[in-house]
């Protein structure tokens, strides 16, 4: 349901004209997209899905003015995270792989989707933009 109700929620916003001209729209991911993390099947699932409603909305909402986007963000030490099964070897590995040896913060994750609510980046329309210091990008450090 992650991915159909963004998708008839965001509907029925643009339906009702709750939507400011140029809005935005962000859902968010994870790697768990494209990799297989144990215990999580139905999120990546759910996941894929979101990032399937994320692109027909680009293409459906554009004429009114609303862009889609879905952020990935980094292994990020949040209450959610840590109720995935080994979390603690995953934000371990995650140090390890990314580039500045560190977790993504939340703080990381606002700001991208800050700036993909700001008049900037309306182009990226579509697009799943990684959050993550290029951790999913870079191999064993």
């Amino acid at each position: 349901m992650m991915g159909y109700d963004y998708l008839l929620w965001t509907r029925e916003l643009t339906k009702e004209g709750m939507f400011a001209k140029n809005a935005s729209t962000v859902a968010m991911t994870s790697e768990g997209n494209e990799i297989a993390w144990k215990g999580y099947a139905a999120v990546s699932a759910a996941k894929t899905a979101l990032e399937a409603s994320c692109r027909a909305m680009a293409v459906e909402l554009a004429p009114y003015g609303v862009s889609s986007y879905i952020v990935q963000a980094g292994i990020t030490d949040t209450p959610a995270g840590n109720a995935i099964p080994n979390f603690d070897l995953m934000k371990a590995s995650a140090r390890i792989r990314n580039p500045f040896h560190r977790l993504t913060t939340p703080e990381d994750v606002a700001e991208t989707i800050l700036g993909l609510c700001g008049p900037t980046l309306r182009w990226a329309n579509g697009s799943i933009l990684r959050v993550d210091g290029g951790e999913a990008i870079s191999g064993l450090a």
